[in-house]
């Protein structure tokens, strides 16, 4: 069971454990790094526009704050410009969030609890397919789990370094993505509700830590006053909420079922089944402070998707802690083969999305955009040869062909001007 808040002295690391866990993310990343270089996809439209911005960096930018474009010059001043460079923040910073997240579970469970949420989190579709791309979750996660564990070790032993290590995790997250403001929400949600920490609540101590978030967030703010606020703009469109009243629960179902791909079904049906028996985890002060940075978050992706729309990735923040919750109770309730059950089912996937194209040559079944998984199934088995198989990576190919004859384009008219009537081509 989660740890109730109390001040203890932690038992030593699991190093045997911590090598392990080293050792299958080593292999796992480098399977997919191999699995990226081999598929020879090119970038996805807005990566190319995150290395755009990346060619001249500033504190923001038209779409998204600045801390992805620094990510993407950082890994292509080491690696080159290739895609695999692009990509590789994704397979560098994973790692990491697992890291602190198997840490996080140390603190708050015990060994056996903290593998398994580290393998598990490591290998959801969510991370298993955001490995490959290179967007602004990657970073998100590492700042949202470094703050989840700062938080927690500031309620601990209420030290400076750690709420300020707390407040400098917040200000790089809302650098990343604006999202980051909702871990306030469930931080003072989780005192609030918890009567022992009600002292925070009067302590100058979170509030040190705020202005420490907000001094580190202020230069993109500074950058979009200046600018006429175009990624609040961009952010308040994409959003869809100026539509009108109208609720749209075909998007809250679209939005319900990216929720069970990213986190797998059989764990978001667990998750979904413990967090609706709330008098079971309201009790623990562990659990509460894990359902609290859960459930907050998919609440309110949620509302925007019923009000407007919202992208499946929005909500993705959900499954750091979330994870660790969901694993802890079906230990607890000896239910490990779920979690079983599920790795084996994430792996799968994972390694038949990755050698997709390579999986349907060798079967000589041709593609097409407008085919559907049905027939593509029976197009594998042989049932059907007449049925093609949808090419679910369409966008991300052909983009090096044009761009070798735009170059050649611009190496004989090297004065010219690039002009494109819509954002994908240029």
């Amino acid at each position: 069971m989660t740890a109730d808040y109390v001040k203890h002295s932690p038992a030593p690391l699991p190093r045997q454990q911590l090598f392990v866990l080293l050792a299958l993310m080593l292999v796992i990343s480098l399977y997919r790094a191999w699995s990226l270089h081999v598929s020879g996809l090119n970038l996805y439209v807005d990566e190319a526009q995150y290395w755009t911005w990346a060619q001249a960096l500033d504190w923001g930018y038209y779409s998204k704050p600045p801390v992805i474009a620094v990510l993407i010059a950082a890994t292509t001043a080491l690696f080159g410009n290739s895609e695999l460079a692009v990509k590789s923040g994704a397979l560098l910073l994973y790692p990491l969030t697992t890291l602190m997240l198997w840490l996080l579970a140390l603190r708050l469970c015990n060994a056996r609890v903290a593998f398994w949420t580290a393998v598990i989190f490591f290998t959801i579709p969510g991370v298993a397919f955001s490995s490959l791309i290179i967007s602004t979750d990657v970073a998100l996660f590492l700042c949202w789990t470094v703050a989840l564990y700062a938080f927690w070790r500031a309620l601990e032993s209420n030290e400076w370094r750690w709420w300020l290590a707390m407040g400098a995790a917040c200000g790089v997250g809302l650098l990343t993505k604006y999202t980051m403001g909702i871990f306030a929400v469930s931080a003072f949600a989780y005192c609030a509700l918890t009567p022992r920490l009600h002292g925070h609540l009067l302590s100058p101590r979170p509030y040190a830590a705020a202005l420490l978030a907000a001094l580190i967030f202020a230069p993109n703010l500074y950058w979009n006053a200046t600018h006429g606020w175009p990624t609040f703009h961009h952010t308040a469109d994409i959003s869809n909420l100026e539509s009108g009243p109208s609720l749209h629960w075909d998007e809250l179902r679209e939005f319900l079922s990216g929720q069970a791909a990213i986190l797998g079904p059989f764990l978001f049906i667990a998750l979904i089944w413990r967090a609706l028996n709330v008098k079971g985890w309201w009790q623990s002060e562990g659990e509460r402070f894990l359902a609290l940075f859960t459930l907050p978050f998919l609440l309110l992706i949620s509302a925007q998707a019923l009000l407007g729309r919202a992208n499946a990735n929005w909500a993705a923040m959900t499954y750091a802690a979330g994870t660790l919750w969901v694993v802890e109770w079906l230990l607890t309730v000896n239910r490990r083969w779920v979690l079983i059950a599920s790795l084996m089912l994430h792996l799968a996937v994972a390694s038949l999305a990755y050698h997709y194209h390579a999986l349907v040559r060798a079967r000589g079944v041709p593609m097409a955009g407008h085919a559907n998984v049905t027939g593509c199934l029976r197009a594998l088995l042989g049932k059907n040869p007449d049925e093609r198989c949808p090419d679910f990576y369409k966008r991300v190919q052909g983009w090096d062909v044009l761009g070798a004859k735009v170059r050649s384009v611009l190496e004989a008219h090297p004065q010219a001007l690039l002009l494109a009537d819509e954002r994908d081509t240029m």
